[in-house]
């Protein structure tokens, strides 16, 4: 198994300082300050306090991330991403909260829905188009989707349920700095930034920074 020194885990890792030298690095694919091996997530969970426990959790099938059954103890679990305990009716969905990741209870009904930015879109023969997700996924629409907005994907239908576009108005939920986990409204665009309203204060952040979330809630 990969390891990383405690020392130099991101900060957005809810991990002491202090203890053990080494802690478990996570598959490549996500990204790093934003995501926890899910080893990590089910001991902080508290379901497990040992690798060995992990591993028999994960090889009896009984843990789910985005409505699929996994088995690799570094998966790397990221924001908004979904972990389900269905044995015993726990779901937990991957927030940030005070500048760290954390697991945030779920219902069950909220387990079948994920919402991904797109990051990239590829114009292909007959008028079709590749919509590139942050999470790894992609898929081909007639539809329009921008680079920016977000999508609300389906688990259960493998499909996009809605959008939610990057525009005046909407909430953001902002990816970086000093704002990192708070949520802003949107207020102007420009080329390469977003001005968006925090607690009756105007502050510019970058686009990729910036993760459409909602309309007015």
């Amino acid at each position: 198994m990969a390891y990383i020194k405690r020392l130099a885990m991101p900060k957005t890792w809810p991990l002491a300082r202090k203890g053990s030298v080494y802690v478990a690095k996570p598959l490549p694919g996500r990204k790093l300050q934003l995501s926890l091996p899910l080893n990590i997530a089910i001991k902080l969970l508290d379901y497990a306090k040992t690798s060995r426990e992990i591993k028999f959790i994960l090889n009896s099938g009984k843990v789910k991330v985005n409505n699929k059954v996994v088995k690799e103890p570094r998966l790397a679990i990221s924001l908004f991403d979904v972990i389900s305990f269905p044995q015993i009716k726990k779901y937990f969905r991957v927030m940030i909260k005070n500048k760290k990741l954390f697991l945030h209870e779920i219902r069950e009904e909220e387990t079948k829905i994920k919402p991904a930015k797109v990051i990239n879109s590829i114009t292909l023969k007959g008028s079709k188009r590749q919509i590139n997700l942050d999470d790894g996924r992609n898929f081909l629409s007639a539809e329009k989707y921008s680079v920016g907005n977000t999508v609300i994907f389906n688990l259960e239908s493998k499909k996009v349920d809605s959008q939610l576009k990057l525009e005046k108005g909407n909430l953001a939920y902002l990816l970086s700095g000093k704002h990192l986990g708070r949520v802003a409204k949107i207020v102007d665009i420009d080329a390469g930034s977003i001005i968006c309203e925090l607690d009756s204060e105007k502050i510019n952040v970058l686009k990729k920074h910036v993760f459409i979330i909602g309309k007015d809630k």
